[in-house]
């Protein structure tokens, strides 16, 4: 007499396996959405910090800069110097250096100084898609 082994068939074994790879290919996907979310939330976190230091330099010195288009880089490092700024460099969320942001002056007064900046950030995924915040 032959005893009849319980096993899962082949069909069982395939079925279960399609749907753990279905599974954890959702997972991925959601997980790569989140993760470049959270880095767009950072550079948009980022920018508005630089716009807050930048109000309290323009209430100090009445301008944002003696040159009409500032490097986003060159605010930075004055912001920095002159104490507005805690940290002297921005890293970028994703590690790629620089920091893909643009500082442009849309506003001069008089004395040929920068009343009106926009600060612009590049984001992900698609490279077309920017972030504006106008400082005032």
């Amino acid at each position: 007499m032959y005893k009849k082994q319980r096993a899962f068939t082949m069909i069982e074994l395939l079925v279960s396996a399609t749907i753990i790879i279905l599974l954890t290919a959702a997972g991925l996907v959601s997980f790569s959405q989140a993760a470049i979310s959270s880095r767009n939330a950072k550079r948009k976190a980022d920018l508005e910090t630089i716009r807050q230091s930048l109000t309290l330099y323009k209430q100090d010195n009445s301008y944002y800069s003696l040159i009409n288009n500032p490097s986003f880089d060159g605010l930075v490092t004055a912001l920095h110097a002159g104490e507005y700024l805690s940290e002297p460099v921005l890293t970028d969320p994703k590690g790629v250096a620089p920091y893909i942001y643009q500082a442009t002056c849309s506003s001069v007064n008089s004395g040929g100084n920068c009343v009106k900046l926009i600060l612009r950030a590049v984001l992900e995924p698609n490279p077309g898609t920017t972030y504006d915040i106008i400082a005032l």
